[in-house]
């Protein structure tokens, strides 16, 4: 029946040139049994994509209309268990298809299971060359289930220009692992904080990406892995953002976050943000750390992963601005070389240049590490909850 479905789908659009995937595949907004595939095909065309557990990629078919842009949700998997997928596209002038692209991917996995392992990268909007070095040494990392981003994805924010400074450089990333991105302002174009920027991101950004539907997204969101809880935010009104939710106090991100953490019950909580509350080469936004950082302490967040300009910072533990084993670390991944502009006492270490972080956590023990764009470890700090 549903190679009857292709073939006829197939028939429909044999006239057209000979399609090709031109961007992705890439996943996204995983959970325990479902997916999401996103891809570009060029012409516009059918697709048919086949998946299943591995070994057994076409176990189940799905299909997705007439397009370029294409984003396939897949249901029904089975949870913490590596899937494999095929992607069919028509042959030129013909009733027949051909494989066009296979991968695999893992889904997430239960709060029981006390073992998770991510990445954490900044901007990606400056030197290829060098992505692409740090991209590489992040593929080395095959345990990785999920990366999270600081924000500023694409230099111009111009979707045009995303896949020579992002998907391409990170393609064999993505085509097994989600990115769950903070919005940096670079995502709203080079107009955020005017009236010019109006619908910016909604020509740019949201029709290629997929989230959690549990916030506001792609402004503000959750999910969750194993015994740990990510929330992203939205702190770009803080920065003059005129197309960013507000997240001053008793906005609707505000109570939306507080009502997030206070109903968690995961044994780590984490947040994703652009906007660094703490920083010694990137201004600080007084009014987003008087309205956050409070919270984060009373509810427990563990640690917050935050841009911060140029370079690596981690920050010791905080609370009320001082150092606190009981209170928030803070860590900064931004892009390129750049000094500090003053000196933190609550700063445990400072390094300019370009990094990634891969993070494990085992039961109440986390371990980051900190890589640059050769793969050498520069720092290594480790998080042991009582």
């Amino acid at each position: 029946m549903l190679k009857d479905a292709f073939v006829f789908l197939l028939f429909f659009s044999a006239s057209l040139d000979a399609a090709a995937i031109k961007r992705g595949p890439y996943v996204e907004d995983f959970t325990q049994k479902s997916a999401v595939i996103s891809f570009r095909t060029f012409p516009a065309t059918f697709t048919w994509l086949t998946y299943g557990a591995y070994p057994d990629c076409e176990r189940f078919a799905t299909f997705s209309g007439f397009d370029t842009e294409h984003k396939i949700r897949l249901n029904g998997l089975l949870e913490d268990t590596t899937h494999c997928y095929r992607i069919y596209l028509p042959v030129d002038l013909s009733t027949y298809s051909y494989k066009a692209f296979e991968g695999y991917f893992r889904t997430f996995r239960e709060e029981k299971n006390e073992i998770l392992s991510f990445l954490v990268l900044g901007a990606s909007n400056n030197d290829p060359e060098e992505q692409k070095k740090l991209a590489d040494s992040m593929l080395k990392i095959e345990d990785s289930e999920f990366a999270v981003h600081t924000g500023n994805i694409v230099k111009s924010g111009l979707d045009k220009d995303a896949d020579e400074e992002y998907f391409s450089l990170y393609k064999n990333l993505i085509k097994r692992i989600p990115v769950y991105i903070s919005l940096g302002e670079r995502d709203f174009g080079p107009n955020f904080n005017n009236k010019d920027g109006s619908g910016f991101l909604k020509e740019n950004f949201t029709p290629y990406r997929s989230w959690p539907r549990n916030g506001m997204g792609p402004h503000y969101y959750f999910f969750d892995q194993a015994h740990a809880r990510f929330i992203i935010l939205d702190s770009n009104a803080f920065a003059g953002g005129l197309y960013s939710p507000a997240l001053k106090k008793d906005s609707k991100q505000y109570i939306w976050l507080e009502n997030v953490l206070k109903t968690d019950t995961h044994k780590w909580k984490f947040v994703v943000i652009h906007n660094p509350l703490y920083s010694s080469s990137f201004p600080v936004i007084a009014e987003e750390k008087e309205v956050l950082t409070p919270m984060f302490e009373t509810y427990g967040v563990d640690m917050v992963f935050q841009y911060g300009g140029g370079g690596y910072e981690r920050f010791k533990a905080i609370r009320e601005d001082e150092e606190d084993e009981s209170g928030v670390t803070y860590v900064s991944l931004g892009w390129g070389q750049e000094d500090k502009k003053e000196e933190n006492p609550l700063t445990d270490i400072f390094l300019s240049g370009n990094y990634f972080a891969h993070i494990k956590i085992e039961g109440l023990k986390l371990e980051m590490k900190i890589y640059d764009s050769s793969g050498a470890v520069k720092d290594v700090f480790v998080l042991e909850k009582k």
